[in-house]
């Protein structure tokens, strides 16, 4: 059976929006695509070049507490925040080979505000943190993993640290922010590996 032109139509413009995508990340990140085959001085070089875990958890902090701040100006609705967790730290795994015990990747602890935001807010939402995440390096305009009315999700990237931002709203709305893999201090300041993976 042939499949409706519609649908055809609409998977074309999935895989183009999908190429387009992976397109910009391997323009942008030092770390582009699946880094398991990469150069590991390689890895380590883009990665030195990046504040580290400290650095980049404060910067990250300061970025959370902006957006609330903004959000809630924007829309006083979005009050008040709560943490919703302590957030989580891992290793760098295989995409980041060589680093190790080095460094890290992690999540700072969402917050979330009781209640659905109307889907119109919502888009006003997604501005107000584009053009705050913007000075941080983030893409303004976020990737749209679900919109439905009345649920949304979406995600901010920064490109140039593999950073991310979620946003989204059902029954309750939350802000999450991670951080891409980074060098611990120590690490960095010794400016090479460490004999031990």
């Amino acid at each position: 059976m042939t499949p409706h032109p519609s649908r055809l139509h609409a998977a074309l413009a999935v895989a183009l929006t999908a190429a387009a995508l992976t397109a910009c990340s391997v323009e942008k990140s030092p770390f582009p695509g699946d880094n398991v085959d990469r150069d590991p001085a390689e890895v380590w070089a883009a990665l030195m070049r990046l504040p580290d875990t400290d650095q980049a958890r404060q910067q990250y902090q300061q970025l959370d507490t902006e957006l609330r701040q903004a959000l809630t100006a924007a829309i006083p609705k979005l009050t008040p925040w709560t943490p919703l967790g302590n957030g989580s730290r891992a290793a760098c795994g295989a995409r980041f080979p060589g680093v190790g015990n080095d460094g890290e990747q992690a999540s700072l602890g969402d917050h979330g505000v009781t209640g659905n935001l109307p889907d119109a807010d919502y888009e006003k939402a997604l501005a107000v943190i584009g053009s705050v995440a913007q000075r941080y390096g983030f893409d303004p305009r976020p990737q749209r993993l679900h919109d439905a009315p009345g649920s949304h999700d979406a995600v901010f990237h920064n490109r140039t640290d593999e950073g991310a931002i979620s946003f989204g709203t059902a029954l309750n709305t939350s802000l999450g922010l991670d951080l891409g893999c980074r060098l611990f201090p120590a690490a960095k300041q010794r400016g090479t590996p460490s004999a031990t993976p």
